[in-house]
Protein backbone atom coordinates (compact mmCIF):
# COMPACT_ATOMS: atom_id res chain seq x y z
CA UNK A 1 0.00 0.00 0.00
CA UNK A 2 1.03 3.20 -0.71
CA UNK A 3 2.37 5.24 2.65
CA UNK A 4 0.72 8.45 1.88
CA UNK A 5 -2.76 6.63 1.26
CA UNK A 6 -2.52 4.50 4.50
CA UNK A 7 -1.97 7.45 6.64
CA UNK A 8 -4.64 9.43 4.81
CA UNK A 9 -6.70 6.36 5.69
CA UNK A 10 -5.64 6.05 9.29
CA UNK A 11 -6.58 9.95 9.80
CA UNK A 12 -9.76 8.95 8.47
CA UNK A 13 -10.21 5.89 10.83
CA UNK A 14 -9.44 8.03 13.68
CA UNK A 15 -12.07 10.80 12.56
CA UNK A 16 -14.25 8.13 12.44
CA UNK A 17 -14.35 6.76 15.86
CA UNK A 18 -14.59 10.44 17.03
CA UNK A 19 -17.37 11.70 15.55
CA UNK A 20 -19.41 8.15 16.63
CA UNK A 21 -18.71 9.65 20.43
CA UNK A 22 -20.15 12.88 19.68
CA UNK A 23 -23.86 13.08 21.64
CA UNK A 24 -26.75 13.30 20.08
CA UNK A 25 -27.59 16.92 19.95
CA UNK A 26 -24.23 17.24 17.81
CA UNK A 27 -24.50 14.75 15.69
CA UNK A 28 -24.61 17.36 12.81
CA UNK A 29 -21.05 17.99 13.03
CA UNK A 30 -20.93 14.62 11.06
CA UNK A 31 -19.01 15.25 7.95
CA UNK A 32 -20.81 12.21 5.84
CA UNK A 33 -24.08 13.80 6.72
CA UNK A 34 -26.13 14.92 3.75
CA UNK A 35 -28.08 18.66 3.87
CA UNK A 36 -30.73 19.29 1.73
CA UNK A 37 -31.00 22.56 1.24
CA UNK A 38 -33.31 22.76 -1.52
CA UNK A 39 -34.32 19.53 -2.77
CA UNK A 40 -35.66 19.29 -5.57
CA UNK A 41 -37.82 16.31 -5.57
CA UNK A 42 -40.28 15.16 -3.23
CA UNK A 43 -39.16 11.90 -2.95
CA UNK A 44 -35.50 10.45 -2.70
CA UNK A 45 -33.32 9.84 -5.53
CA UNK A 46 -32.51 5.83 -6.03
CA UNK A 47 -36.19 4.95 -4.20
CA UNK A 48 -39.47 3.81 -5.76
CA UNK A 49 -40.74 4.23 -9.09
CA UNK A 50 -40.29 7.17 -10.78
CA UNK A 51 -42.29 6.15 -14.19
CA UNK A 52 -44.89 8.12 -12.77
CA UNK A 53 -43.54 11.23 -10.64
CA UNK A 54 -44.95 14.35 -11.54
CA UNK A 55 -42.69 17.74 -10.83
CA UNK A 56 -43.68 19.80 -8.24
CA UNK A 57 -41.09 21.89 -7.25
CA UNK A 58 -41.48 25.66 -6.73
CA UNK A 59 -37.98 27.88 -7.08
CA UNK A 60 -38.14 30.40 -4.45
CA UNK A 61 -38.15 33.98 -5.14
CA UNK A 62 -35.09 35.68 -4.91
CA UNK A 63 -34.74 39.01 -2.69
CA UNK A 64 -35.65 41.54 -5.03
CA UNK A 65 -38.88 39.64 -5.59
CA UNK A 66 -40.39 39.96 -2.27
CA UNK A 67 -39.90 43.12 -1.17
CA UNK A 68 -42.29 45.87 -1.04
CA UNK A 69 -41.85 48.59 -4.17
CA UNK A 70 -40.95 51.93 -2.97
CA UNK A 71 -40.31 55.04 -5.19
CA UNK A 72 -37.41 57.39 -4.59
CA UNK A 73 -39.85 59.65 -6.34
CA UNK A 74 -43.45 61.99 -6.14
CA UNK A 75 -46.27 61.26 -8.42
CA UNK A 76 -46.80 65.05 -10.34
CA UNK A 77 -49.42 67.30 -9.09
CA UNK A 78 -51.99 66.14 -11.94
CA UNK A 79 -51.68 62.39 -11.28
CA UNK A 80 -52.09 62.74 -7.11
CA UNK A 81 -54.91 65.03 -8.35
CA UNK A 82 -56.68 61.86 -10.53
CA UNK A 83 -55.78 59.20 -8.12
CA UNK A 84 -57.70 61.31 -5.23
CA UNK A 85 -60.88 62.57 -7.27
CA UNK A 86 -62.98 60.33 -6.27
CA UNK A 87 -62.75 62.19 -2.84
CA UNK A 88 -65.20 65.29 -3.71
CA UNK A 89 -66.63 63.11 -7.49
CA UNK A 90 -68.19 60.71 -5.18
CA UNK A 91 -70.66 63.15 -3.26
CA UNK A 92 -71.21 65.02 -6.48
CA UNK A 93 -72.46 62.23 -7.88
CA UNK A 94 -74.12 60.81 -4.83
CA UNK A 95 -75.87 64.30 -5.11
CA UNK A 96 -77.07 64.30 -8.30
CA UNK A 97 -78.65 60.81 -8.22
CA UNK A 98 -82.25 61.14 -8.39
CA UNK A 99 -83.10 56.72 -7.96
CA UNK A 100 -81.30 54.21 -6.04
CA UNK A 101 -79.78 52.86 -8.83
CA UNK A 102 -77.97 56.34 -9.41
CA UNK A 103 -76.83 56.03 -5.81
CA UNK A 104 -75.60 52.44 -6.02
CA UNK A 105 -73.98 53.10 -9.50
CA UNK A 106 -71.78 56.02 -8.43
CA UNK A 107 -70.62 53.97 -5.31
CA UNK A 108 -69.48 51.02 -7.68
CA UNK A 109 -68.06 53.50 -10.10
CA UNK A 110 -65.14 54.32 -7.72
CA UNK A 111 -64.61 51.02 -6.30
CA UNK A 112 -62.01 49.85 -8.80
CA UNK A 113 -58.93 52.13 -10.65
CA UNK A 114 -60.29 53.87 -13.51
CA UNK A 115 -57.09 56.33 -13.79
CA UNK A 116 -55.15 55.31 -16.20
CA UNK A 117 -51.87 56.85 -13.82
CA UNK A 118 -48.84 55.31 -11.84
CA UNK A 119 -50.20 56.31 -8.86
CA UNK A 120 -53.85 55.01 -9.54
CA UNK A 121 -52.08 51.68 -10.85
CA UNK A 122 -50.82 51.10 -7.23
CA UNK A 123 -54.36 51.84 -5.15
CA UNK A 124 -56.47 49.09 -6.16
CA UNK A 125 -59.19 49.96 -4.56
CA UNK A 126 -60.48 53.45 -3.54
CA UNK A 127 -60.89 53.57 -0.03
CA UNK A 128 -63.91 55.52 0.99
CA UNK A 129 -64.16 57.86 3.61
CA UNK A 130 -66.45 57.55 6.59
CA UNK A 131 -68.27 60.67 5.76
CA UNK A 132 -69.14 58.78 2.15
CA UNK A 133 -71.14 55.71 3.61
CA UNK A 134 -73.13 58.44 5.83
CA UNK A 135 -73.93 60.68 2.52
CA UNK A 136 -75.16 57.38 0.40
CA UNK A 137 -76.95 56.24 3.29
CA UNK A 138 -79.05 59.38 3.28
CA UNK A 139 -79.55 60.14 0.07
CA UNK A 140 -81.07 56.51 -0.02
CA UNK A 141 -83.29 57.45 2.66
CA UNK A 142 -84.53 60.26 1.13
CA UNK A 143 -84.79 58.37 -2.61
CA UNK A 144 -86.90 55.82 -0.77
CA UNK A 145 -87.71 52.24 -2.77
CA UNK A 146 -84.30 50.50 -1.99
CA UNK A 147 -83.88 46.74 -3.20
CA UNK A 148 -81.41 45.49 0.13
CA UNK A 149 -80.67 42.53 -1.60
CA UNK A 150 -79.18 44.02 -4.41
CA UNK A 151 -75.75 43.43 -4.46
CA UNK A 152 -74.42 46.55 -5.05
CA UNK A 153 -75.92 47.63 -1.07
CA UNK A 154 -75.11 44.32 0.30
CA UNK A 155 -71.00 45.40 -0.84
CA UNK A 156 -71.85 48.87 1.02
CA UNK A 157 -73.23 46.98 3.68
CA UNK A 158 -70.22 45.06 4.08
CA UNK A 159 -67.98 47.15 4.13
CA UNK A 160 -70.02 49.56 6.54
CA UNK A 161 -69.77 46.47 8.77
CA UNK A 162 -65.82 46.30 8.63
CA UNK A 163 -65.29 49.78 9.16
CA UNK A 164 -68.42 50.29 12.15
CA UNK A 165 -65.91 50.81 14.75
CA UNK A 166 -64.48 53.71 13.13
CA UNK A 167 -67.83 55.55 12.91
CA UNK A 168 -68.24 57.95 15.40
CA UNK A 169 -72.31 58.55 14.90
CA UNK A 170 -73.25 54.57 14.93
CA UNK A 171 -76.77 55.26 15.88
CA UNK A 172 -76.89 57.94 13.11
CA UNK A 173 -75.98 55.00 10.69
CA UNK A 174 -78.50 52.77 12.48
CA UNK A 175 -81.03 55.09 12.16
CA UNK A 176 -80.64 55.23 8.05
CA UNK A 177 -80.13 51.20 8.19
CA UNK A 178 -83.71 51.18 9.89
CA UNK A 179 -85.24 53.70 7.44
CA UNK A 180 -84.06 51.35 4.29
CA UNK A 181 -85.09 48.17 6.25
CA UNK A 182 -81.60 46.46 6.20
CA UNK A 183 -82.40 43.83 9.16
CA UNK A 184 -79.20 41.75 7.99
CA UNK A 185 -76.94 44.58 8.79
CA UNK A 186 -78.49 46.37 11.41
CA UNK A 187 -78.53 42.68 13.01
CA UNK A 188 -74.54 42.62 12.51
CA UNK A 189 -74.40 46.10 14.47
CA UNK A 190 -76.22 45.12 17.42
CA UNK A 191 -72.82 43.48 18.76
CA UNK A 192 -70.86 46.77 18.62
CA UNK A 193 -74.01 48.80 19.69
CA UNK A 194 -74.01 46.56 23.02
CA UNK A 195 -70.83 47.17 23.83
CA UNK A 196 -70.66 50.80 23.54
CA UNK A 197 -74.03 51.27 24.82
CA UNK A 198 -72.84 53.12 27.53
CA UNK A 199 -71.03 56.04 25.80
CA UNK A 200 -74.41 57.04 24.37
CA UNK A 201 -76.80 60.13 24.75
CA UNK A 202 -80.72 59.32 24.88
CA UNK A 203 -80.93 61.37 21.75
CA UNK A 204 -78.46 58.36 20.16
CA UNK A 205 -80.45 55.58 22.18
CA UNK A 206 -83.53 57.01 20.94
CA UNK A 207 -82.01 56.60 17.36
CA UNK A 208 -80.92 52.82 17.74
CA UNK A 209 -84.55 52.05 19.41
CA UNK A 210 -86.49 53.23 16.66
CA UNK A 211 -84.16 51.90 13.97
CA UNK A 212 -84.77 48.33 15.47
CA UNK A 213 -88.47 48.85 15.89
CA UNK A 214 -88.76 49.90 12.02
CA UNK A 215 -87.25 46.86 11.33
CA UNK A 216 -89.15 44.91 13.60
CA UNK A 217 -85.98 43.57 14.81
CA UNK A 218 -86.07 41.97 18.17
CA UNK A 219 -82.61 41.54 20.33
CA UNK A 220 -83.17 40.80 24.03
CA UNK A 221 -79.92 41.41 25.48
CA UNK A 222 -79.56 45.02 23.31
CA UNK A 223 -82.85 46.15 24.05
CA UNK A 224 -82.31 45.03 28.48
CA UNK A 225 -79.03 46.99 28.10
CA UNK A 226 -81.50 49.91 26.14
CA UNK A 227 -83.72 50.14 29.02
CA UNK A 228 -81.08 50.41 31.91
CA UNK A 229 -79.26 52.95 30.11
CA UNK A 230 -82.41 54.82 30.08
CA UNK A 231 -83.65 54.70 33.17
CA UNK A 232 -79.56 55.99 34.65
CA UNK A 233 -80.65 58.90 31.91
CA UNK A 234 -84.48 59.65 31.59
CA UNK A 235 -84.62 62.84 33.10
CA UNK A 236 -82.25 64.10 30.46
CA UNK A 237 -83.93 62.69 27.42
CA UNK A 238 -86.70 64.83 25.51
CA UNK A 239 -90.26 64.05 25.10
CA UNK A 240 -89.85 62.81 21.80
CA UNK A 241 -87.25 60.42 22.92
CA UNK A 242 -89.10 59.31 25.07
CA UNK A 243 -92.03 57.88 22.62
CA UNK A 244 -89.60 56.65 20.34
CA UNK A 245 -87.96 54.52 22.89
CA UNK A 246 -91.83 53.59 23.79
CA UNK A 247 -93.10 52.81 20.43
CA UNK A 248 -89.78 50.91 19.40
CA UNK A 249 -90.52 48.63 22.56
CA UNK A 250 -94.03 47.87 21.66
CA UNK A 251 -93.18 47.25 17.97
CA UNK A 252 -90.69 44.98 18.96
CA UNK A 253 -92.91 42.94 21.53
CA UNK A 254 -90.41 43.95 24.46
CA UNK A 255 -92.76 44.41 27.30
CA UNK A 256 -91.01 45.90 29.80
CA UNK A 257 -93.72 47.45 31.82
CA UNK A 258 -91.08 49.05 34.46
CA UNK A 259 -89.87 51.19 31.48
CA UNK A 260 -93.15 51.73 30.67
CA UNK A 261 -94.24 52.97 34.07
CA UNK A 262 -91.21 55.29 34.81
CA UNK A 263 -91.29 56.78 30.97
CA UNK A 264 -95.42 57.70 32.21
CA UNK A 265 -94.22 59.08 35.62
CA UNK A 266 -91.63 61.41 33.59
CA UNK A 267 -93.76 62.87 31.76
CA UNK A 268 -96.39 63.48 34.12
CA UNK A 269 -93.79 65.28 36.31
CA UNK A 270 -93.00 67.27 33.57
CA UNK A 271 -96.45 68.67 33.09
CA UNK A 272 -96.32 68.99 36.78
CA UNK A 273 -96.70 73.33 37.38
CA UNK A 274 -93.19 72.24 40.20
CA UNK A 275 -91.63 71.54 36.86
CA UNK A 276 -88.04 73.32 36.46
CA UNK A 277 -85.28 72.51 33.73
CA UNK A 278 -82.66 70.62 35.04
CA UNK A 279 -78.93 72.72 35.39
CA UNK A 280 -75.99 70.58 36.88
CA UNK A 281 -73.70 73.89 36.22
CA UNK A 282 -75.83 76.10 38.67
CA UNK A 283 -73.72 75.63 41.94
CA UNK A 284 -70.25 76.83 39.43
CA UNK A 285 -72.60 79.74 38.25
CA UNK A 286 -74.19 81.19 41.37
CA UNK A 287 -70.73 80.27 43.59
CA UNK A 288 -68.96 83.69 44.43
CA UNK A 289 -65.73 81.80 45.02
CA UNK A 290 -65.50 80.19 41.15
CA UNK A 291 -63.76 81.15 38.97
CA UNK A 292 -65.67 83.92 36.48
CA UNK A 293 -65.35 82.08 33.37
CA UNK A 294 -67.22 79.33 34.97
CA UNK A 295 -70.24 81.75 34.22
CA UNK A 296 -69.32 81.40 30.48
CA UNK A 297 -70.08 77.56 30.64
CA UNK A 298 -72.97 76.52 29.19
CA UNK A 299 -74.66 73.42 30.58
CA UNK A 300 -74.57 71.06 28.06
CA UNK A 301 -78.23 69.04 27.92
CA UNK A 302 -81.03 68.63 25.93
CA UNK A 303 -83.92 71.93 26.62
CA UNK A 304 -86.19 69.92 28.09
CA UNK A 305 -90.05 71.64 27.21
CA UNK A 306 -93.37 70.76 28.80
CA UNK A 307 -95.10 67.37 27.04
CA UNK A 308 -97.60 69.00 24.56
CA UNK A 309 -100.59 67.08 23.10
CA UNK A 310 -99.08 65.33 20.29
CA UNK A 311 -96.30 64.33 22.71
CA UNK A 312 -99.18 62.57 24.99
CA UNK A 313 -100.66 60.75 21.68
CA UNK A 314 -97.51 59.28 21.01
CA UNK A 315 -96.68 57.75 23.81
CA UNK A 316 -100.75 56.53 24.70
CA UNK A 317 -100.13 54.88 20.96
CA UNK A 318 -97.06 53.19 21.86
CA UNK A 319 -98.88 51.85 25.19
CA UNK A 320 -101.39 50.75 22.81
CA UNK A 321 -99.07 48.59 20.49
CA UNK A 322 -97.86 47.50 23.58
CA UNK A 323 -101.10 46.56 25.30
CA UNK A 324 -100.02 48.35 28.48
CA UNK A 325 -102.77 50.32 29.82
CA UNK A 326 -101.89 53.71 32.04
CA UNK A 327 -105.41 55.14 33.12
CA UNK A 328 -103.75 58.39 34.47
CA UNK A 329 -101.74 59.25 31.19
CA UNK A 330 -104.93 58.65 29.01
CA UNK A 331 -107.05 61.33 31.78
CA UNK A 332 -104.66 63.47 31.09
CA UNK A 333 -104.27 63.03 27.57
CA UNK A 334 -108.02 63.37 27.99
CA UNK A 335 -108.44 66.66 29.54
CA UNK A 336 -105.94 68.26 27.45
CA UNK A 337 -108.26 67.43 24.20
CA UNK A 338 -111.50 68.33 25.91
CA UNK A 339 -110.25 71.34 26.96
CA UNK A 340 -109.13 72.38 23.68
CA UNK A 341 -112.22 71.22 22.43
CA UNK A 342 -114.71 72.83 24.25
CA UNK A 343 -112.32 76.06 24.08
CA UNK A 344 -114.01 76.34 20.85
CA UNK A 345 -111.34 75.65 18.92
CA UNK A 346 -110.11 72.10 17.21
CA UNK A 347 -107.18 70.29 18.67
CA UNK A 348 -104.71 71.33 15.96
CA UNK A 349 -106.83 73.48 13.11
CA UNK A 350 -103.81 72.27 11.15
CA UNK A 351 -103.74 68.17 12.19
CA UNK A 352 -107.08 67.09 11.68
CA UNK A 353 -105.91 63.63 12.83
CA UNK A 354 -105.59 64.22 16.10
CA UNK A 355 -108.67 63.43 17.04
CA UNK A 356 -108.87 60.28 14.99
CA UNK A 357 -105.59 59.03 17.26
CA UNK A 358 -106.85 59.76 20.16
CA UNK A 359 -110.09 57.69 19.45
CA UNK A 360 -108.21 54.75 18.21
CA UNK A 361 -105.85 54.60 20.57
CA UNK A 362 -108.13 54.74 23.29
CA UNK A 363 -110.52 52.05 21.61
CA UNK A 364 -107.35 49.56 21.36
CA UNK A 365 -106.48 49.88 25.09
CA UNK A 366 -110.05 49.61 25.89
CA UNK A 367 -110.63 52.89 27.73
CA UNK A 368 -113.90 54.18 27.28
CA UNK A 369 -113.83 57.70 27.83
CA UNK A 370 -117.46 58.65 27.40
CA UNK A 371 -117.50 62.54 27.67
CA UNK A 372 -114.40 62.80 25.63
CA UNK A 373 -115.90 60.55 22.77
CA UNK A 374 -119.13 62.53 22.89
CA UNK A 375 -117.24 66.20 22.67
CA UNK A 376 -115.03 64.68 19.32
CA UNK A 377 -118.39 63.37 17.87
CA UNK A 378 -120.39 66.83 18.14
CA UNK A 379 -117.17 68.76 17.04
CA UNK A 380 -117.10 65.85 13.77
CA UNK A 381 -120.85 66.89 13.44
CA UNK A 382 -120.90 70.47 13.72
CA UNK A 383 -117.89 71.17 11.55
CA UNK A 384 -117.19 67.87 9.05
CA UNK A 385 -115.48 70.46 6.65
CA UNK A 386 -112.75 70.45 9.04
CA UNK A 387 -112.00 66.93 8.59
CA UNK A 388 -111.53 64.83 5.52
CA UNK A 389 -113.36 61.47 5.06
CA UNK A 390 -110.73 58.97 6.16
CA UNK A 391 -110.64 60.78 9.57
CA UNK A 392 -114.59 60.91 9.71
CA UNK A 393 -114.85 57.12 8.56
CA UNK A 394 -112.42 55.97 11.43
CA UNK A 395 -113.44 58.09 14.01
CA UNK A 396 -117.33 57.13 13.53
CA UNK A 397 -116.48 52.90 12.93
CA UNK A 398 -115.02 53.23 16.10
CA UNK A 399 -117.42 55.34 18.06
CA UNK A 400 -120.03 53.36 16.85
CA UNK A 401 -118.94 50.08 19.08
CA UNK A 402 -118.91 52.30 22.29
CA UNK A 403 -121.63 54.97 21.99
CA UNK A 404 -125.33 53.75 22.09
CA UNK A 405 -127.09 55.19 19.00
CA UNK A 406 -130.26 55.03 21.41
CA UNK A 407 -129.45 58.42 22.60
CA UNK A 408 -130.55 61.54 20.66
CA UNK A 409 -127.24 63.56 20.39
CA UNK A 410 -125.61 60.66 19.71
CA UNK A 411 -127.78 59.65 16.53
CA UNK A 412 -127.94 62.96 15.74
CA UNK A 413 -123.99 63.08 15.45
CA UNK A 414 -123.89 59.74 13.91
CA UNK A 415 -126.55 60.90 10.54
CA UNK A 416 -124.69 64.40 10.49
CA UNK A 417 -121.64 62.02 9.87
CA UNK A 418 -123.11 59.76 7.60
CA UNK A 419 -124.44 61.96 5.47
CA UNK A 420 -121.25 63.95 4.80
CA UNK A 421 -119.46 60.67 4.39
CA UNK A 422 -122.14 59.97 1.59
CA UNK A 423 -121.06 63.25 -0.30
CA UNK A 424 -117.29 61.62 -0.81
CA UNK A 425 -117.78 58.07 -1.35
CA UNK A 426 -116.59 58.49 -5.40
CA UNK A 427 -113.28 59.70 -3.94
CA UNK A 428 -112.63 57.09 -1.49
CA UNK A 429 -110.35 54.02 -1.67
CA UNK A 430 -110.83 50.34 -0.02
CA UNK A 431 -109.77 51.12 3.10
CA UNK A 432 -111.99 54.07 4.20
CA UNK A 433 -114.66 52.55 2.00
CA UNK A 434 -114.70 49.37 4.57
CA UNK A 435 -114.23 51.91 7.71
CA UNK A 436 -117.67 53.99 5.72
CA UNK A 437 -119.09 50.26 5.57
CA UNK A 438 -118.59 48.80 9.05
CA UNK A 439 -119.36 52.63 10.54
CA UNK A 440 -123.06 52.63 8.35
CA UNK A 441 -123.81 49.28 9.79
CA UNK A 442 -123.39 49.85 13.11
CA UNK A 443 -125.08 53.07 13.68
CA UNK A 444 -127.83 53.55 10.59
CA UNK A 445 -131.11 54.63 11.75
CA UNK A 446 -133.18 52.05 9.58
CA UNK A 447 -132.92 49.00 7.35
CA UNK A 448 -133.76 50.40 4.30
CA UNK A 449 -131.29 52.99 4.88
CA UNK A 450 -128.51 50.95 5.19
CA UNK A 451 -129.21 48.99 2.25
CA UNK A 452 -129.69 52.34 -0.01
CA UNK A 453 -125.95 53.42 1.55
CA UNK A 454 -124.39 50.15 1.65
CA UNK A 455 -125.40 49.26 -2.46
CA UNK A 456 -123.61 53.05 -2.99
CA UNK A 457 -120.46 51.25 -1.22
CA UNK A 458 -120.88 48.53 -3.31
CA UNK A 459 -120.56 50.58 -6.78
CA UNK A 460 -117.91 52.87 -5.28
CA UNK A 461 -115.56 49.40 -4.75
CA UNK A 462 -116.55 47.98 -8.69
CA UNK A 463 -115.93 51.36 -10.22
CA UNK A 464 -112.02 51.61 -8.02
CA UNK A 465 -111.78 48.13 -8.71
CA UNK A 466 -108.94 45.66 -8.07
CA UNK A 467 -106.28 47.26 -5.98
CA UNK A 468 -103.02 46.22 -3.88
CA UNK A 469 -103.58 48.23 -0.76
CA UNK A 470 -104.27 46.62 2.32
CA UNK A 471 -107.66 46.74 3.80
CA UNK A 472 -110.08 44.37 5.84
CA UNK A 473 -111.17 42.61 2.63
CA UNK A 474 -112.94 40.30 4.90
CA UNK A 475 -114.76 42.29 7.01
CA UNK A 476 -116.25 44.85 3.99
CA UNK A 477 -117.50 41.07 2.71
CA UNK A 478 -119.23 40.37 5.50
CA UNK A 479 -120.99 43.73 5.93
CA UNK A 480 -121.98 44.24 2.14
CA UNK A 481 -123.19 40.09 2.37
CA UNK A 482 -125.50 41.03 5.22
CA UNK A 483 -128.13 43.44 3.99
CA UNK A 484 -127.73 41.50 0.11
CA UNK A 485 -125.58 44.63 -1.10
CA UNK A 486 -122.98 42.68 -2.46
CA UNK A 487 -123.32 42.09 -6.77
CA UNK A 488 -121.13 39.84 -8.70
CA UNK A 489 -118.54 42.34 -9.88
CA UNK A 490 -117.98 43.50 -6.23
CA UNK A 491 -117.68 39.65 -4.68
CA UNK A 492 -114.79 39.27 -7.77
CA UNK A 493 -113.07 42.56 -7.14
CA UNK A 494 -112.77 41.18 -3.21
CA UNK A 495 -111.71 37.84 -3.79
CA UNK A 496 -109.18 39.49 -6.33
CA UNK A 497 -107.99 42.09 -3.40
CA UNK A 498 -107.61 38.61 -1.12
CA UNK A 499 -105.04 37.27 -2.84
CA UNK A 500 -102.78 40.51 -1.77
CA UNK A 501 -103.82 40.35 1.88
CA UNK A 502 -104.30 36.84 2.42
CA UNK A 503 -100.83 36.89 4.05
CA UNK A 504 -101.64 39.07 6.96
CA UNK A 505 -104.73 36.82 7.48
CA UNK A 506 -105.09 35.76 11.35
CA UNK A 507 -107.54 32.99 12.22
CA UNK A 508 -110.67 35.27 12.49
CA UNK A 509 -110.56 36.61 9.35
CA UNK A 510 -110.37 32.74 7.67
CA UNK A 511 -113.49 32.35 10.18
CA UNK A 512 -115.07 35.38 8.43
CA UNK A 513 -114.34 34.37 4.41
CA UNK A 514 -115.04 30.85 4.73
CA UNK A 515 -118.33 31.82 6.57
CA UNK A 516 -119.46 34.44 3.84
CA UNK A 517 -119.20 31.90 1.27
CA UNK A 518 -120.24 29.50 2.88
CA UNK A 519 -123.43 31.86 2.99
CA UNK A 520 -122.99 33.10 -0.57
CA UNK A 521 -122.92 29.75 -2.28
CA UNK A 522 -126.93 29.64 -1.54
CA UNK A 523 -127.25 32.86 -3.74
CA UNK A 524 -125.61 31.20 -6.42
CA UNK A 525 -121.89 33.39 -5.95
CA UNK A 526 -118.80 31.25 -5.56
CA UNK A 527 -115.34 31.04 -6.15
CA UNK A 528 -113.33 27.94 -6.19
CA UNK A 529 -110.34 28.63 -6.85
CA UNK A 530 -110.77 31.26 -3.48
CA UNK A 531 -112.16 28.09 -1.35
CA UNK A 532 -109.06 26.08 -2.62
CA UNK A 533 -106.81 29.08 -2.29
CA UNK A 534 -107.94 29.29 1.48
CA UNK A 535 -107.67 25.88 2.23
CA UNK A 536 -104.20 25.27 1.29
CA UNK A 537 -103.17 28.36 3.41
CA UNK A 538 -105.95 26.61 6.54
CA UNK A 539 -104.02 23.76 5.90
CA UNK A 540 -100.17 25.40 6.59
CA UNK A 541 -101.48 27.12 9.22
CA UNK A 542 -103.59 25.14 11.45
CA UNK A 543 -100.88 25.49 14.54
CA UNK A 544 -102.57 29.34 15.16
CA UNK A 545 -105.97 28.09 15.38
CA UNK A 546 -107.84 27.04 18.31
CA UNK A 547 -109.71 23.57 18.14
CA UNK A 548 -113.25 25.00 17.53
CA UNK A 549 -112.31 27.76 15.19
CA UNK A 550 -110.32 25.26 13.06
CA UNK A 551 -113.66 22.88 12.82
CA UNK A 552 -115.50 26.34 11.47
CA UNK A 553 -113.63 27.08 8.60
CA UNK A 554 -113.32 23.41 7.45
CA UNK A 555 -117.04 22.80 7.45
CA UNK A 556 -117.56 26.43 5.67
CA UNK A 557 -115.08 25.67 3.53
CA UNK A 558 -116.28 22.00 2.51
CA UNK A 559 -119.72 23.61 2.27
CA UNK A 560 -118.75 26.71 0.39
CA UNK A 561 -116.81 24.51 -2.27
CA UNK A 562 -116.40 21.95 -1.88
CA UNK A 563 -112.19 22.18 -2.48
CA UNK A 564 -110.10 19.13 -4.39
CA UNK A 565 -110.27 15.78 -2.67
CA UNK A 566 -107.13 16.06 -1.62
CA UNK A 567 -107.47 19.28 -0.21
CA UNK A 568 -110.24 17.87 1.83
CA UNK A 569 -108.53 14.88 3.50
CA UNK A 570 -105.38 17.34 4.45
CA UNK A 571 -107.90 20.03 5.99
CA UNK A 572 -109.39 17.50 8.02
CA UNK A 573 -106.72 15.44 9.11
CA UNK A 574 -106.08 18.67 11.56
CA UNK A 575 -109.34 18.84 12.76
CA UNK A 576 -109.64 18.29 16.12
CA UNK A 577 -112.81 18.84 17.48
CA UNK A 578 -115.04 16.22 18.01
CA UNK A 579 -118.14 17.73 17.53
CA UNK A 580 -120.53 18.79 14.81
CA UNK A 581 -120.42 19.00 10.54
CA UNK A 582 -118.63 15.87 9.06
CA UNK A 583 -117.79 15.19 5.52
CA UNK A 584 -117.42 11.79 3.33
CA UNK A 585 -113.63 11.94 2.94
CA UNK A 586 -112.88 10.09 -0.19
CA UNK A 587 -112.01 6.35 0.07
CA UNK A 588 -108.04 5.89 -0.70
CA UNK A 589 -107.11 4.56 -4.24
CA UNK A 590 -106.22 1.04 -3.86
CA UNK A 591 -102.93 -0.05 -5.51
CA UNK A 592 -102.20 -3.21 -7.70
CA UNK A 593 -100.61 -5.02 -5.09
CA UNK A 594 -103.42 -4.45 -2.33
Amino acid sequence: MDPVRGLLRSRWLAADSLRSDLPFGLSFLREDRRCFAYYRFHKRVGKGNWNRYVERYIKPRAIENTQRITFNYRASFQAAKSSASYLWELPKRIAAATSANDVLNAWVHFRQVTAPTLISLLIRHKRKKAYHFVLALRRLCEIKHVDTSDWRFQFIAKKLLKRSKYFIDLPGVCHYLGRLKAVPTLDNLSVLLCEKIERYTPAQLAQIAGAFGNCRLHSKYLFALLARQLEAKIHNASNEDLTTIASAFGRCMVYNFRLFALTSLEMQRRLSPTFKHPDPYRDLTYSPTRHCMAVLQQPITVQLQRPSVHDLLRLVEAFATAKHRDLQLCDLLSQMVRSSLNGGQTADPSDPTVATRVVKAFCTLKVNDVPLFVSILKKVAERPYNYPPSCISDIGKHLAFVLPRQVDSISKGFSECLSELQLHLHRMDPRQLTSTAVFAYKAGASSAWKKDFLDQVNQAIVSYGPSRSQYDAPKLLEVLSMHGSLSTACFNTICRDIYHVVNLFEPVDFQRTSRVLRKLKKSDMTNIKMVNMLSKRAVGQWEEFSDYQYHCVARDLTLAGPPFPSLISDLWSHNRYNKGFRPSLPAPIATEGS
